[in-house]
This record gives C-alpha cells, structure tokens and sequence, in this order.
C-alpha cells in the first residue's frame, strides 16, 4: 500500500515538473522573441515570403503553354523575379507616402478636433448632453494610430535586405533538406514518413498562404478603385493598408476600411458621402471574404476567435503592430503542424473554429 502511494507520489511530482518545464520554456521563448524582434520578426516575414515564393512556383508549374509545362527551375524564378518586384514595389510605395502622411496628419487630427466639437454643440444644443473633446481621444486618436502604423511599416521595410537575404538561404537550404533527413533517418520507413509530414506540412501551409494573399490582393486592389473614384488622399495607402490587415479575420478588415473611412469624412466634412464610401469598401470585403475565399478554402483552416483574440494578445504584446499583422498567419501555421502530428492534432482541433482540419 505504502509501495502504491509512493508511485502515486512520484507520478504527481514527476507531472508538476514537466508543466513546470513547459511553462519555463515558453516564458523563455516569449522572452527571446520579444528582446530579440529585430532577429526573429524579419526571420518569420522571410519564412512566410519563401512559402509564398514556393507556392507560386508550384502553381505555374501546374500550367501548361501549348500544351507543355515549363521546367521546375523556371517556374521558381520566374516565382522570385515577381515576388522581389512586389516587395519593391510596396516598399517604394511605402517610402513615397510615409514622408507625406506623416507631415499631414497633424492637419486631420485638428480637422477631427474641430469636428467633434461641432458634433458636441449639436448633442449639447438637442439633448442637453456634452461630447468633450478628451472623452473622444481617449477612445480612438487618428494621429496616434496612423503614426503606429508608419512605424510598423518602417520597420519592416527597413528590413528588406536582411528578408531577402534570409529567403534566398532559406530557398537554398531547402534544397538540401531531402539530404538531411536521409542521413538523419535510421530506416527507409522512418525516412519516407518524415519526408511525407513535412510536405503535408508545406502543401497546407503553401496553399494558405498563396490563397490568402491572392485574396488580399484582390481586396485591396477593388478598395484601391472605390477610393480613387471617391477621390479619398493617399488611396494607394490605404489600399496597402487593408492589403496587409486583411491577413486578421474579422477585425481586420475592419480596422482597414476604418482609416479610410474617417479619412472621408475629415477631408470633405459630408457624412452622407462618407456613408457611401463606406458601403463601396465594405461590399468589396464581403464579396472577397465572404463569397469568393471560402470557396477557395473552406473552413478548414480557420482559426478559432478565442485563438484569434489570444493571438493579437499576445503576439501584439511581443512585436507590437507587426506581431499583429503576423499572428493569425503564424497561429494558422502553427495549427497547420500540430495537425499532422497525433499526439499533438487533438490541439490543432481545439484552435480551429469547427473542429474540421485537414
């Protein structure tokens, strides 16, 4: 009896070290990534940027120019060649705007300062009720926000030589891995079956990538149109903007379509325009994300909202703006890999949002 008690013992004490050792660890982890963001936030960009790149690639190769597919290694750098110029082209169009939005947004938030104190006298003329400018700022200050999303951008952008530099090593690497895991592998089983998860893994993580973008790309550029024919400053900002929240479900979208939205109605002072404006934007999110992407992806690969909040939590607190721009693709990743483990897919379940992974 005293022998059974002992082994009782003994499995609890072994039980409250182990959680004792993950919590350690993931303390730790948290704590690298959050003194180490100028290492690891380009590092997850580039591993992102190289999925893209190898997504895109295996797209084209699926394509046929009368009636012949062009070889792997054209297909690869013609997926580089584009996806170099995209970044080049952002980070231009980033440069170009920054200096300007910047300089002038000062301008807005007066604009909104004398608004809300229009809208005040208003509430205070019909209802006897006072909106003060303070009580406002504290909820939402337009100049604050837009400069956190400035410096976000700059820092990202800043770091476009170190993300490229990553990828094509990562696209190097990976070229080597077949290698590896041969001479790591004791048995030809072990080997097949290593090399089989890891391509689950690339093949889920690949197409949500390149869907996602796609679909980011194609919400912004019908944004970017509605906000030319309204005439809205700095379309093509916020069209990047929107491009780069819409990888945040739910609020994100959002978020984007909010800049642009106040944007309206400080430069032209007229709700009933800013109204319309907000319909055309929100009509091109629902057509995007409700119709056309999940027949493209399904449910499969969403993500819980309690995951999604915790993620923006936490992955915010770590990188701030970046972090979470970058925590629903990192979550789904992670989500993606669980999943083609067994003892850890039980996990992958629970962050989903209708239990149904790949």
């Amino acid at each position: 009896m005293n022998r059974n008690n002992q082994d009782i013992e003994a499995s609890k004490n072994g039980s409250v070290i182990i959680v004792s050792a993950w919590i350690g660890l993931a303390t730790l982890t948290f704590y690298l990534l959050f003194v180490g963001q100028s290492i690891f936030l380009p590092l997850v960009l580039s591993i992102y940027i190289t999925y893209l790149i190898k997504a895109l690639s295996n797209a084209l190769g699926r394509l046929r120019i009368i009636d012949r597919k062009l070889p792997d290694s054209a297909n690869l750098g013609i997926s580089i060649i584009f996806i170099i110029a995209i970044i080049v082209l952002l980070v231009q169009l980033v440069a170009e705007n920054i200096k300007d939005i910047a300089s002038s947004v000062h301008i807005y938030q007066e604009r909104l300062h004398i608004l809300t104190e229009d809208i005040g006298q208003k509430l205070f003329d019909w209802i006897g009720t006072y909106l003060t400018i303070g009580q406002l700022n504290e909820q939402f200050n337009f100049q604050s926000a837009v400069l956190n999303l400035i410096v976000a951008l700059q820092s990202i952008a800043g770091s476009t030589f170190q993300i490229l530099l990553y990828v094509a090593f990562l696209l190097l690497e990976s070229t080597t891995l077949n290698l590896k895991i041969s001479a790591l592998s004791n048995t030809k089983e072990q080997e097949d079956k290593i090399k089989n998860i890891l391509k689950a893994i690339g093949n889920n993580i690949e197409k949500y990538i390149l869907i996602k973008t796609v679909m980011s790309l194609l919400v912004s550029t019908l944004s970017y149109t509605v906000l030319i024919i309204f005439g809205i400053d700095f379309a093509a900002f916020w069209a990047l903007i929107i491009f780069i929240l819409n990888y945040i479900p739910y609020i994100g979208s959002l978020i984007g379509v909010a800049f642009p939205v106040i944007m309206s109605v400080l430069q032209f002072y007229s709700i009933s325009l800013t109204i319309v404006l907000l319909i055309g934007l929100m009509l091109c999110q629902i057509i995007v994300g409700n119709l056309i992407e999940p027949k493209l992806t399904g449910k499969t690969l969403n993500l819980s909202p309690v995951v999604i909040l915790l993620a923006l939590s936490i992955w915010g607190s770590i990188w701030g703006v970046s972090g979470m721009i970058l925590s629903v693709p990192i979550m789904v990743m992670i989500m993606i890999i669980l999943s083609e483990f067994k003892s850890t897919r039980p996990l992958a379940i629970l962050m989903s949002q209708s239990g149904k992974i790949i």
